[in-house]
C-alpha cells in the first residue's frame, strides 16, 4: 500500500525571498495582495490571542489591593501604632468548580479554532494556486492563438493586395476580388476576437494578483518563450 502523501504548503505558496519562476511569482503576488487571504491569516493570529486569554482566564479569580492612608503613607505619624489595624496589602484567591472545569475546555476550543483557521488558510492557498495557474494556461493558449491568427491575417493580406491589383488591371473578375476581400476581413475579425479574449484573460490574472502583468518581472521573457514555441511548431 502507498503511504499517504502530505502537502507541503510552503510549495503551494513559496515563501517571499526565494528565487522562483514567473508563474510561481504570480502565485505569490495573488496570495500576498488579495484581501481575503490577508483576512484568513489575521484570523489565525486572532484565535491565538483568544487561546492565550482562555489559558490565563483563571487569573480573574486572583485579586490584590493596597491600602493607602496617612499611616501607610507616613509611618512616622503613627505614634500609637494604629497601622497594625490597617494592613497595607490584601490578597485573595478563589477557585470555583466552574473555573477548574471551564478553563481547559475553553483552551481546547480556542486551540480547535486555531486549527480550523489554519486549515482555512491552507484551503485558500490551494485555491489561489489553482486559479492563478489555470488562468496562466488559458493566457498561454490565447496568446498563441492570437499570434497564429495574426500570422494568417498577414498571409491573407498579401493575397488580398494581389487580388486588388489584378482586379484593377482587369486580370480577375469582381467576384474573385470579393472572395479575396472577404477572406482577408474574416481573418481580421478573428484577430480582433483573439485579441479581446487574450486581454480578458490578462485582466482576470491582474485582478487576482493585484498588479498589471507588464509590471511583473519576467513577463516579457514569458511571452518570449511562447513566441519560441510558436516558431518551433
Amino acid at each position: 500500500m502507498c503511504a499517504a502523501q502530505s502537502i507541503d504548503y510552503n510549495k503551494v505558496i513559496y515563501p517571499e525571498g526565494l528565487k522562483v519562476s514567473f508563474e510561481e511569482r504570480l502565485v505569490q503576488l495573488a496570495w500576498a495582495n488579495h484581501p481575503t487571504n490577508k483576512i484568513s491569516t489575521i484570523n489565525v493570529e486572532m484565535f491565538k490571542k483568544e487561546k492565550s486569554l482562555a489559558a490565563w482566564s483563571w487569573l480573574d479569580n486572583f485579586t490584590a489591593t493596597f491600602n493607602a492612608n496617612q499611616f501607610t503613607l507616613d509611618p512616622s505619624s503613627d505614634v500609637l501604632n494604629r497601622s497594625a489595624f490597617y494592613p497595607k496589602y490584601n490578597f485573595s484567591l478563589r477557585f470555583s468548580i466552574g473555573t477548574l472545569a471551564l478553563t481547559p475546555i475553553q483552551t481546547k476550543v480556542a486551540n480547535d479554532q486555531i486549527l480550523i483557521a489554519n486549515q482555512h488558510v491552507n484551503e485558500l492557498k490551494l485555491l489561489v494556486r489553482r486559479d492563478v495557474l489555470s488562468n496562466i494556461e488559458i493566457l498561454r493558449e490565447r496568446y498563441k492563438v492570437l499570434r497564429l491568427r495574426d500570422r494568417f491575417k498577414e498571409d491573407f493580406l498579401i493575397l488580398y493586395k494581389d487580388a486588388e491589383k489584378k482586379f484593377s488591371n482587369g486580370e480577375i473578375k469582381i467576384d474573385q476580388y470579393q472572395l479575396a476581400s472577404q477572406a482577408y476581413y474574416t481573418r481580421v475579425e478573428s484577430v480582433i476576437t483573439a485579441q479581446s479574449e487574450f486581454n480578458q484573460t490578462k485582466l482576470v490574472i491582474e485582478a487576482i494578483i493585484g498588479v498589471k502583468l507588464n509590471e511583473v518581472d519576467g513577463y516579457s521573457a514569458f511571452l518570449g518563450v511562447l513566441e519560441s514555441e510558436i516558431q518551433s511548431n
